[in-house]
């Protein structure tokens, strides 16, 4: 353990002074800070191999820096410390990343004991690390199934019918990472050495289409001078993904599902039936049972792509993998536009960590590639300043994701269903709604915003009072980060009168 820079965060001098003492004959390097501030001042100019945090501070728990001080470094060794038994922000601690916990007063050597347990384990886990490398070497698919829980999920789901030559349907807003879990399951099946073709479905007008899929035999129409394979036949053996399905056109649709039925098709112009030995995969951002109710999609072609559904989560309900993206980005993008390595400040790291990220992992690329052409982080923590400002932090797309609701927007569909119901009550009692009315020549989406920020303040509102005002839980009931409810209490004009 020699030549360790420890960070102790403590508002004990006593404590600070005695750890300090104590790691310095151990031959360690040490410093101090007392607060929430000055720990995150001092981690970012210093960069430790520990980090030795008391809970309870000055300026608020210290439970709330493990997130940005992990988000630098997943690896980084961080002891909780404290002298009070709050079972809850230990908890909390140890679910936001931390290593171990102490209580005061303690020994020296137990506290030596828990770094030496935690400096084991942090190697132990970078060697793993390495090893999975060596064990999995597809980057794309270390990154896609990355840290998160729900992607672990879709991982799960996706080993399951990998093995299998059965139709999947993989659905979740744009710039989710679709395309990687359908080469995922490519990847992971029998057919992993044979071709793996993508097809476009809403990249071609409907006469190309039928000719990229099917293709064309000579004379088959005018410029048509030689024989044309379609992806299907490139894909033979392998596997032919058709991403945004739902834009094909219902003639197409008919012929696909002929396909899927018979395993043939014929090229345009063709008189003979040709094989088709390739594994279906189809994607889409679009809610295709919607679609199909509206006649925008055949019923029985759903139910064909539709045995398996993977649903993609959007990247704001799995941001455990945000770091390790924003690391994978900045390697690749440094490399391709010849920079030299940049590493994100926890500062910035932390507004990733609670920006909502509207255009999901493509979005979070987007501001990576601008990082490294731009030099510096200052325009971009502005413009990220400035979404705040603007409450985007808290935004949901407009169309709403795919499938069914998770969580969080069974909560916000839940208040709005509440804030309907009592508007409609209090109407029925002659009350006056305390609803701002919107203007006149407002647009649709202007209206909503409003119904949806007055349906958010009496959500929030009503759980507030059930708890009592416990604001930490008020967050996890809604669904969203302390920080978060923090912004919107104070956007919303609440207070505890």
């Amino acid at each position: 353990m020699t030549e360790q820079y420890v960070l102790v965060v403590d508002d004990d001098p006593a404590f600070s002074q005695f750890t300090r003492n104590l790691l310095t004959e151990k031959e360690m390097r040490v410093v101090v800070a007392a607060s929430k501030a000055e720990g995150l001042e001092a981690f970012e100019r210093e960069r430790p191999s520990c980090v030795i945090l008391d809970i309870f501070l000055p300026d608020g728990s210290g439970v709330d820096l493990i997130k940005p001080m992990r988000a630098a470094s997943l690896t980084l060794p961080i002891i909780m410390v404290s002298g009070q038994s709050e079972v809850e922000e230990v908890v909390r601690a140890m679910k936001e990343g931390a290593s171990d916990y102490v209580k005061k007063p303690f020994q020296g050597e137990e506290l030596l004991l828990k770094m030496q347990m935690v400096f084991d384990a942090s190697h132990a886990k970078l060697e793993l690390d390495r090893l999975r490398v060596k064990a999995r070497p597809e980057e794309e698919y270390n990154l896609l199934f990355g840290l998160s829980d729900r992607m672990s999920k879709v991982q799960a789901v996706l080993d399951q019918v990998a093995g299998t030559d059965i139709t999947v349907l993989i659905t979740g807003e744009s710039g989710t990472g679709k395309e990687l879990v359908a080469k995922a399951v490519h990847k992971a099946s029998e057919r992993a050495n044979e071709p793996f073709i993508k097809v476009n479905c809403a990249a071609l007008p409907r006469e190309l289409l039928e000719s990229e899929l099917f293709g064309f035999e000579k004379g088959a129409f005018t410029g048509a001078h030689r024989r044309k394979y379609g992806r299907f036949e490139m894909a033979q053996n392998g596997t032919i993904f058709l991403d945004e399905i739902v834009e094909m056109h219902m003639d197409l649709q008919s012929k696909l599902l002929h396909v899927l039925q018979e395993k043939q098709f014929f090229r345009i112009g063709g008189e003979r039936e040709v094989k088709a030995n390739c594994r279906i995969l189809c994607a889409t951002n679009k809610n295709l049972e919607r679609m199909v109710e509206e006649g925008k999609f055949r019923r029985d072609l759903y139910y064909r792509v539709n045995v398996v559904n993977i649903v993609v989560p959007p990247l704001r309900e799995r941001k455990d993998d945000i770091p390790l993206l924003v690391d994978y980005f900045l390697n690749r993008y440094c490399q391709m536009y010849n920079r030299d390595t940049l590493k994100v400040s926890p500062r910035l790291m932390e507004m990733f960590l609670n920006y909502t990220w509207q255009g999901n992992v493509r979005e979070l690329e987007n501001n990576v590639k601008r990082l490294i052409i731009l030099g510096n982080e200052a325009q971009l923590i502005a413009e990220f300043q400035r979404k705040r400002e603007n409450g985007q932090y808290g935004a949901i797309p407009d169309d709403g994701p795919v499938g069914n609701p998770e969580p969080a927007q069974r909560t916000q569909a839940a208040g709005r269903t509440s804030s309907r119901a009592s508007a409609d009550s209090e109407d029925k009692n002659g009350a006056e709604r305390n609803v701002a009315t919107p203007p006149g020549k407002g647009t649709l989406k202007e209206v909503a915003k409003i119904a949806q920020r007055h349906a958010e303040k009496e959500l929030i509102e009503k759980v507030l009072g059930q708890t009592r005002w416990n604001r930490r839980k008020a967050a996890q009931i809604l669904d969203i980060s302390y920080k978060a409810l923090l912004y919107k209490i104070k956007d919303c004009g609440l207070n505890m009168e």
